[in-house]
């Protein structure tokens, strides 16, 4: 019975340090595509499906860009450009961190990091075409109309209808498989809602676990 003892708590003691990570892979991949961890509303003002499609338009000039030309396309400029094999396309998994502001009087509407599959329009559509060719550890600024980010409807208090708004953008990464795409799924969640999740989560499996080893 001692050995026995000895067994079920060096099993649990074992399983309690696991479960932990499981759960949090099991959140990550039911969670879908996540947020970044510096604010709790970047769901809302960065993952929006596209006002409209525009794979027909061209790539403006970035100095020539106009707020007041109804016309005006997506523009971009590296600012630094990454040394890695990695480039951004579209279908790859990256993880972006950004900084948001309005063009018109350059506030700041939100910031942090985001995970995502580029071409799925899970993110604005100045995203899914601006990011397109950075390589990992680059810098870009994009500057976005409105047609390509909210359109006339803006989103909530913060982004007015027919903003113009400009993203300073890092690729931090590419996934190259399933395991690195949930990962980078977790790294993007709020930390606070991670510990919560996982902790009642684990504790939950953790006392079933214990009770049925108990009944055996």
């Amino acid at each position: 019975k001692e050995l026995k003892g000895s067994y079920f708590i060096l099993l649990m003691t074992t399983m309690k340090q696991q479960i932990f990570l499981l759960t949090l892979l099991l959140l990550s991949a039911a969670n879908g595509f996540v947020t970044p961890s510096a604010t709790s509303s970047t769901r809302q003002h960065v993952i929006m499906q596209p006002i409209i499609s525009s794979s027909s338009l061209k790539l403006g000039s970035f100095d020539e860009y106009s707020q007041t030309d109804p016309d005006q396309d997506l523009a971009y400029e590296d600012t630094l450009v990454g040394t890695t094999d990695g480039v951004a396309m579209e279908g790859k998994f990256v993880t972006v961190a950004y900084k948001g502001q309005l063009m018109s009087n350059k506030k700041v509407f939100d910031e942090g990091q985001i995970s995502f599959r580029l071409g799925d329009n899970k993110v604005i559509k100045g995203w899914d075409r601006g990011l397109i060719g950075m390589k990992v550890g680059g810098k870009r600024v994009l500057k976005i109309p409105p047609q390509l980010a909210y359109g006339d409807r803006g989103a909530g208090d913060v982004i007015p209808g027919g903003a113009h708004l400009q993203f300073d953008c890092e690729l931090k990464g590419i996934a190259s498989n399933a395991m690195e795409e949930k990962m980078a799924e977790a790294s993007s969640m709020n930390p606070s809602k991670v510990f919560f999740y996982v902790f009642v989560a684990g504790s939950i499996i953790y006392d079933v676990l214990k009770y049925q080893m108990h009944v055996i």
